[in-house]
């Protein structure tokens, strides 16, 4: 009985010790915070460690549908802290210049599970309102986004390139 407790506490102890995981993105948020029409408006995201957003050709996808915005952000997370070694900073995202008026931006991530299974995150929902007189809607040129930032690329997995947070904007 006295050699099982002395086991339990010795493991209880040593488990304070040992490392953890620590994956983390802080809820979503856009820049500039009081936007006006004709503002090229972005999403941002505070994360690392075990977590990064990335870009690749198609990412991120962003949709309309009258005055709901989504915008889909290729991510990594892991569990292990073997493979965590992204280092933490803002990732920053422009989603387009629109013209006055309420909107909601919904902001989701994909990534893959241990087994390759694509999961789709919702990290926010985001309210927000242009000010000022209206103008049409600006896309946001993704293809200029991703060749101005190839030559960033510090880690490869596969065939997809990824960004660590850090290296894509620093905090705002």
């Amino acid at each position: 009985m006295l050699r099982n407790c002395v086991a339990a506490s010795a493991a209880l102890a040593l488990s304070l010790f040992a490392q953890s995981a620590c994956a983390f993105l802080d809820p979503p948020y856009i820049t500039p915070e009081h936007p006006l029409a004709g503002d090229t408006i972005s999403v941002n995201i505070y994360g690392g460690i075990c977590d990064a957003i990335g870009s690749v050709p198609g990412y991120p996808q962003i949709t309309q549908d009258g005055n709901a915005i989504r915008i889909l952000l290729l991510s990594v997370h892991y569990d292990s802290p073997k493979l965590c070694f992204w280092p933490v900073g803002t990732a920053t995202d422009p989603i387009g210049a629109y013209p006055a008026g309420s909107y909601t931006l919904q902001v989701d991530r994909i990534y893959s599970d241990v087994g390759g299974n694509p999961i789709v995150e919702t990290l926010g929902i985001l309210p927000f309102t242009v000010a000022g007189a209206a103008t049409p809607a600006v896309p946001v040129d993704l293809d200029d986004r991703w060749n101005r930032c190839s030559s960033a690329a510090k880690h490869t997995t596969s065939s997809v390139t990824l960004y660590p947070a850090a290296e894509i904007r620093g905090r705002a």
